[in-house]
């Protein structure tokens, strides 16, 4: 067989060739961003998201089921929830469609009736202003966590970082009530590598949550896995979310699951379904 020379001059081009070819560190596309440096990006794109108040522009229906079990994990109570979601006053109201596949009844009408009465006297009372319990992804909830960078993975078609987080300490001060969850949590975290949006993230208690020494209530168990998709006009609305709860209020145990499912999204100003309270 004869032998094939190589030239001795074309080695070291040979060499550089097989690095970049085969080494992945070589390749920038590939090296992953710091935690710090990505957590930083999707706080900012989070606080631009709700200056702009996306969800005053769309409409979409969501499919709520409600699930409660008895100790054995036997499911004892079941309700299925059919909503039409749609910007009142600047903010998304969910309208009963159907309770059970059947129409609400006068009932459940006047359920909805007063509903609409106590969240305008809500908003009224507020300012409209952001409740002071209800969380959003910024700086202080950021601030809690110790965030690890592990991977690129596609969620829904897009690449994502896939981030996974826990508390910074045991001793996480506790501003709120719902802080006293918020401060025992863990799970992974998937940012879309594009537009810094949250794509999808799953978390769970680390440890049992006692309200007043363990008196008042006690949460066991918390597992919740949310997801939100990108719509053609490149807004992120949520599209899925599946919680289990399980724990004690006073003397009651509770193991409850819901499960949230967003479909249909459209623009409500092309629509004609951004109304006021005064409308309905």
């Amino acid at each position: 067989m004869e032998r094939v020379q190589l030239d001795s001059r074309l080695l070291p081009f040979v060499t550089l060739g097989l690095l970049i070819g085969y080494h992945p560190l070589v390749r920038a596309a590939d090296a992953l961003p710091s935690a710090d440096a990505v957590i930083h990006k999707a706080v900012e794109r989070a606080k631009w998201v709700e200056e702009q108040k996306f969800e005053a522009n769309h409409a979409f229906t969501q499919l709520s089921v409600k699930e409660e079990f008895d100790d054995h994990g036997v499911v004892k109570d079941r309700e299925e929830l059919l909503y039409h979601v749609y910007p009142v006053e600047r903010f998304p109201y969910a309208e009963l469609i159907q309770k059970n596949g059947k129409p609400p009844s006068q009932q459940d009408l006047k359920k909805e009736r007063d509903r609409q009465k106590k969240l305008r006297e809500r908003w009224a009372r507020q300012g409209r202003h952001k409740d002071d319990e209800e969380v959003s992804f910024d700086e202080e909830l950021a601030g809690k966590y110790r965030f690890e960078m592990v991977r690129r993975e596609p969620v829904n078609g897009r690449t994502a970082f896939l981030l996974r987080f826990e508390p910074k300490s045991n001793d996480i001060p506790a501003r709120r009530k719902v802080d006293r969850v918020i401060n025992m949590l863990e799970g992974s975290l998937w940012i879309d590598e594009s537009d810094y949006d949250i794509a999808k993230v799953e978390f769970r208690l680390r440890e049992n949550v006692m309200i007043g020494w363990g008196l008042l209530a006690v949460f066991r168990r918390l597992d919740v896995s949310f997801e939100q998709a990108r719509g053609t006009d490149g807004v992120w609305l949520p599209s899925r979310i599946d919680a289990y709860v399980d724990g004690r209020v006073l003397f009651k145990s509770f193991h409850l699951r819901q499960r949230e499912q967003m479909s249909d999204f459209r623009n409500a100003n092309a629509e004609g379904e951004n109304v006021t309270l005064a409308t309905k």
